[in-house]
């Protein structure tokens, strides 16, 4: 299976022209092997600047939730780890970004959540090609991870509209990219998968960007 992810650039947003110019995450290419794991890069950029605090269940050392054995085809029980959470994780994001389209005010965070949604979605496809190489399950939709939002919190969400969604979506997803970035700081360390170990130093790269996007827009909030 062959999934490519491209790097989006990142502007900064133009409030007083609503000019959209977000920077939304588009990780390196990464293609999983039958044997072994081979990836492709494309130039990264600017890297993070903050991480989220830890909220996971999952066993930052690499070892599968579940106590899965070495996976099939290369990599070991960390990668398999970092691809079972990232799935939930990104499906988040989706869901925030499709909330986005119709009740965010301001044209820059539908433009920046439109460009998250094709990102993430491009990644999902990329680990589920890497579960189904080594038999594995992504975890539970709404499992407590590192930047993942309670139902709650995507409920009140989505009760908002104009300025006062604009203000809390780029609030939660500065929230969500740092704990994105914490996971793929824990592949970086712990996984043996080239392919994962490549996508998750992308994602370091992309989504700390994007961290550094929405917190200028934040600032023209304030």
């Amino acid at each position: 299976m062959l999934a490519t992810v491209l790097l989006a650039g990142c502007g900064t947003p133009d409030r007083a022209n609503q000019a959209a110019s977000p920077s939304p995450a588009v990780p390196a290419a990464a293609s999983p092997a039958a044997t072994s794991g081979a990836a492709t890069e494309s130039p990264l950029t600017a890297g993070p600047d903050e991480t989220g605090p830890d909220e996971t269940g999952a066993d930052e050392t690499g070892a599968d939730e579940n106590g899965a054995a070495e996976p099939a085809g290369g990599g070991n029980a960390a990668d398999v780890t970092f691809a079972r959470q990232m799935i939930p994780h990104h499906l988040q994001a989706l869901e925030m970004a499709r909330l986005a389209e119709t009740r965010a005010g301001d044209p820059w965070v539908r433009e920046f959540a439109a460009r998250v949604a094709t990102a993430r979605d491009t990644d999902m496809r990329t680990f589920r090609g890497w579960l189904d190489m080594w038999g594995a399950e992504p975890l539970p939709r709404d499992h407590a991870m590192p930047g993942t939002q309670t139902r709650a919190e995507i409920e009140a969400l989505a009760k908002l509209n104009g300025p006062q969604f604009d203000r809390k979506y780029v609030t939660l997803m500065i929230e969500h990219d740092n704990g994105a970035i914490k996971l793929a700081r824990a592949e970086q360390s712990k996984g043996a998968f080239e392919g994962a170990k490549a996508l998750a130093v992308a994602t370091t790269t992309a989504l700390g960007a994007e961290v550094k996007e929405l917190k200028k827009y934040r600032a023209l909030l304030d």
